[in-house]
């Protein structure tokens, strides 16, 4: 799923403007040497006869002896006219006129011709690499081969839409691949972070959202996003943004209500204000990161602190229900209470994700399983809520919390 079809870049190749036509080969002038491969090639694929057909080839064929015995008898020239004709080949597209393939081939693409020297020994014999550069010429058949992709014989006349390749490379000129294929392979090829040399031989920057190359849809302001990618992102911050603050909320009401109304119980007052101080230190962690920096281990441990911190208030609180009518003020605090604990376990849920150096960009791929398809929304959902900006800062490194970065 590409994030934006690829647009020609600002410096092209001069011979991507060759116009490519199929009936182009109708042009080539087939002359001495065109003629001469066409005989070796012919003679190299057509297989001597066998000895038993040979016998019914009336030159080959020995005399027959009652022809030999009486030239000048009616029943000996009768016997000799009277042999079996030769059986007739079967009409299969095998058996036509080599003239008729090569009018066949001068027609066909280059897929077409791949595929069609897959189909039995005698094509793959016949429209062989040399006769079909004979057919088409040398510049021609160098031009189309580099635009298709060696692994899925895609044409891809847009320079952007596939790696570069020279003569140097194995098996030029059928030695390039499309972006779709280096993507799919994740080979490192397309690094975050990084610049990529396309076919036009311009470097191009890898989007931080979805790992493609962003030849198009970019601003000056965010090189290394394409412009929809940079509006999700942007999403995702405002998501993170208002779901930050309603936290917030919730941990310090949370803490008051226990506070006021449940001073006296050391089961409530004891955690929670161990509670209310880990995460403001959970919250100035977050916020005051260095750039580059990744804390997602200390952020998973405090944030497993503060829930186990709030079991106790809840199991002493919810002994007042055991009344059957509790009051207005103790329902308020436990839907407080365990508002603030289910926002905690999606902090631990998001942060174990991050802390498993997963890569969003392996969402985008051109080919994912099935099961890839239900995963990646509750995935994206758990990053964004967790720390979307993780997107904006791989590769990211291990904080030592000594002012150094591992």
């Amino acid at each position: 799923m590409e994030p934006n079809p690829v647009a020609t870049p600002a410096v092209a190749n001069n011979r991507d403007a060759l116009p490519l036509s199929r009936s182009s080969p109708n042009r080539v002038h087939m002359g001495r040497h065109l003629s001469g491969l066409i005989r070796r090639t012919i003679a190299s694929v057509m297989e001597p006869l066998s000895p038993a057909r040979a016998e019914w080839d009336i030159e080959l064929a020995d005399p027959t002896p009652d022809l030999h015995k009486s030239r000048k008898g009616a029943d000996s020239l009768t016997k000799a006219l009277a042999r079996p004709r030769t059986p007739h080949q079967p009409r299969n597209f095998n058996n036509l006129p080599p003239e008729l393939h090569m009018v066949l081939l001068q027609h066909l693409d280059f897929v077409d011709i791949h595929n069609l020297r897959r189909t039995c020994k005698y094509w793959y014999n016949f429209a062989n690499p040399r006769l079909v550069q004979a057919i088409w010429g040398r510049e021609m058949f160098e031009y189309i081969l580099t635009r298709h992709c060696r692994l899925c014989m895609a044409y891809r006349p847009k320079a952007s839409a596939r790696l570069p390749t020279t003569p140097r490379d194995a098996g030029y000129p059928l030695s390039s691949r499309c972006v779709e294929c280096a993507v799919q392979a994740r080979d490192g090829t397309f690094r975050v972070g990084r610049k990529t040399k396309l076919g036009n031989f311009v470097d191009y920057w890898v989007c931080r959202w979805c790992g493609w190359p962003v030849t198009e849809h970019t601003g000056a302001e965010h090189p290394q996003f394409h412009k929809r990618c940079y509006t999700r992102y942007a999403v995702g911050m405002l998501f993170f943004f208002l779901l930050g603050w309603l936290q917030l909320f919730l941990g310090i009401v949370a803490s008051a209500m226990c506070w006021r109304y449940f001073r006296g119980d050391k089961l409530v007052l004891g955690p929670t204000i161990a509670g209310f101080l880990l995460m403001w230190l959970c919250v100035f962690l977050i916020g005051f990161q260095r750039n580059g920096a990744r804390v997602y281990h200390w952020a998973l441990l405090l944030e497993m602190t503060i829930v186990g911190l709030w079991i106790a208030p809840v199991y002493s609180i919810s002994k007042h229900f055991n009344g059957g009518h509790p009051s207005q003020t103790t329902r308020t605090t436990m839907a407080l209470i365990g508002t603030n604990m289910v926002f905690r376990l999606f902090n631990i849920m998001g942060n174990i994700v991050l802390l498993c150096d997963y890569d969003r960009a392996a969402h985008y791929l051109p080919q994912i399983p099935i099961w890839r398809v239900f995963i990646n929304p509750l995935v994206t959902a758990l990053i964004l809520w967790t720390w979307p900006m993780h997107a904006a800062r791989i590769p990211s490194h291990y904080s030592t919390g000594r002012g150094g970065i591992v």
